[in-house]
């Protein structure tokens, strides 16, 4: 099975058991700026000085894409990347939710619901399809152990990984943890972006990693 990048992200920020974890929260943010650069690859925006700028109104025939390409067009006004990421997020268009239902309905995933006290209730998502996440994490950690030339989308899931805390819940066990881990972090510092891409992806991981950081700082005020 063939998983979208967007499904892939999703899969990886749950453990097997099927909880986000320490993902939780953050994959929210990391959810909407990989959406952001998908509609960069597609051309539907463009990345100019830190600030997002509609390209081309036309439909992605992506549900996801064209839910957030519709609120970016229907704004009078630019705005920064972190700044449109916590507008996204906050705005609740089902993004994480539509995902969950599309690797259900593919059986990757199943759905359990837990009641607390009665009054509260937890859901998880248990991975029914082990092999193919193990196949998604061991293509990962062969890339990058091999110093191979990753494109755009392989590096962008390096930067929600490394931005949303899912690097160790994903490669803890493996034996090559550590030095993973660190060309992890050494690829997603773009220390000399040279490409317009590499620069759209800086700038997208900046974005996200200080959009988490405010809503961690606004959580605890």
């Amino acid at each position: 099975m063939e998983l979208t990048f967007l499904q892939k992200i999703i899969l990886l920020a749950l453990d097997d058991k099927g909880w986000f974890g320490a993902s939780e929260h953050k994959i929210k943010f990391g959810l909407v700026g990989s959406i952001l650069f998908e509609l960069y690859k597609q051309e539907r925006i463009s990345i100019v000085n830190d600030e997002v700028v509609v390209k081309n109104v036309h439909s992605t025939d992506n549900v996801l894409l064209d839910r957030v390409l519709n609120v970016i067009k229907a704004s009078k006004k630019q705005h920064s990347i972190r700044s449109w990421i916590q507008r996204i997020v906050y705005k609740k268009l089902m993004l994480r939710k539509t995902i969950l239902k599309q690797l259900i309905e593919q059986k990757v995933i199943g759905r359990e619901e837990y009641s607390l006290m009665v009054v509260f209730y937890q859901t998880k998502f248990p991975i029914l399809d082990i092999p193919l996440k193990r196949k998604v994490q061991e293509d990962i950690c062969e890339s990058v152990i091999s110093g191979k030339t990753l494109d755009d989308y392989e590096t962008m899931l390096l930067v929600i990984m490394n931005s949303c805390k899912m690097v160790r819940k994903n490669f803890g066990g493996y034996l090559q943890f550590i030095k993973l881990r660190g060309k992890i972090i050494e690829i997603t510092q773009f220390k000399n972006p040279q490409t317009e891409s590499e620069q759209a992806l800086k700038a997208l991981q900046t974005a996200i990693s200080r959009a988490i950081l405010a809503s961690n700082v606004s959580i605890h005020v």
